[in-house]
């Protein structure tokens, strides 16, 4: 499949949950909750108990990949970090981590 062919002066959709998020708080606040509650899952439960918006786990992988957030994981027994070290994760996937 090719590359969509958006034109240039496309709007974002003002009423995506991404949009309402980005209108209630900057990036840099969205990154420092993703990194307070240790990634995409819980960040999504918080913001929906907060705000009520349906902020699915994607929406935050989205964020972290446009703004290039990094966060530092250190505690070895998350699943996520056992995952890789056995190899049935690839970490190409989880640019965004950096694993110590």
């Amino acid at each position: 499949m090719g590359k969509h062919k958006y034109p240039k002066n496309r709007k974002p959709n003002e009423k995506s949950v991404t949009q309402q998020l980005l209108q209630i708080y900057s990036p840099d606040e969205l990154q420092e909750i993703w990194r307070k509650n240790n990634g995409m899952n819980k960040t999504g439960t918080y913001l929906y108990e907060k705000h009520g918006l349906p902020v699915s786990p994607n929406i935050i992988r989205y964020l972290s990949s446009k703004f290039n957030w990094i966060r530092i994981v250190t505690d070895k027994s998350l699943p996520i970090y056992k995952s890789i070290l056995k190899g049935s994760l690839s970490r190409e996937y989880f640019k965004h981590i950096i694993f110590q």
